[in-house]
């Protein structure tokens, strides 16, 4: 079993909660909104054959609050420089691959491959109605300061998704997920700065890096169009649908994703 070590990485204004494992070829692990490094928990047995690095957003687990708005894919230019990487390969989930997609287009000298599941592509747009009904559940919480509706509406559409019912999911990776989650809104329910976007989707013909864009067969209707549409732009990606997946694909669905990243990786 590799050993894991945590640190902390300076960025404006606070620091970055990282840990790191393994040896290898890089791989940079960039999690889901709301969630912390453990939903990566599943791909740690690659640390066998490459050095794996998951850390945390600002305003997220026990990264800093942000007070100030910033671009998160400055924050991962510092997780790359902090470890002395000229490059590596970036692996994310829904808010961690949008970072991905600009950081891959800001800085295409720095990104090898990237594997990207339920990934948005910033100005990130929701349509779907089961989508935007949680999210109007979330801000009526937000303003009620019940923790627990927020969290209720926040695992109902990033967990289980609009085409499943809370007792067909599985119960544990609900609670992690619920967990995580918890832990970023009582850690940083103060955060004054906002996640600032770049439009990624008017310049994807641009992001040459080698992409698995992964959706989930359950998975929502803006997840599929956005990735979709990435797909199809840029000149080296290709689409891969998880079946009886909802988001969480690489927590639902951790083999095949495990060996999807490494025959990617592989080139």
């Amino acid at each position: 079993m590799n050993a894991i070590e945590t640190t902390k990485i300076p960025v404006p204004d606070g620091e970055l909660y990282a840990e790191v494992v393994g040896s290898g070829p890089p791989i940079v692990l960039l999690h889901a909104g709301f969630l912390g490094v453990q939903m990566w928990d599943e791909q740690l047995e690659l640390a066998d054959e490459h050095q794996l690095i998951r850390y945390e957003a600002r305003s997220h687990g026990r990264s800093s609050t942000a007070m100030r708005d910033h671009h998160p894919y400055q924050d991962l230019l510092a997780v790359l420089d902090h470890f002395g990487l000229e490059s590596a390969s970036l692996v994310g989930n829904s808010m961690g691959g949008a970072t991905s997609l600009t950081f891959a287009l800001e800085h295409p000298d720095r990104v090898r491959r990237m594997v990207l599941f339920g990934p948005g592509v910033p100005p990130v747009e929701f349509r779907d109605p089961f989508i935007i009904e949680h999210h109007r559940a979330q801000d009526a919480a937000k303003e009620a300061m019940d923790a627990e509706a927020y969290l209720d509406a926040l695992v109902r559409y990033a967990v289980d998704g609009p085409h499943r019912q809370p007792d067909q999911v599985d119960p544990e990776l609900r609670r992690r997920c619920r967990d995580m989650a918890m832990t970023t809104i009582m850690n940083h329910h103060t955060a004054t700065g906002a996640l600032l976007e770049e439009d990624v989707r008017s310049r994807l013909e641009e992001i040459a890096a080698p992409t698995v864009l992964v959706v989930g067969e359950l998975e929502s209707s803006d997840l599929h169009r956005m990735a979709g549409e990435a797909a199809r732009r840029m000149p080296n990606a290709e689409l891969v649908e998880f079946t009886g997946c909802g988001h969480m694909t690489n927590n639902e669905e951790p083999q095949r994703a495990n060996d999807l990243i490494r025959r990617h990786l592989a080139g």
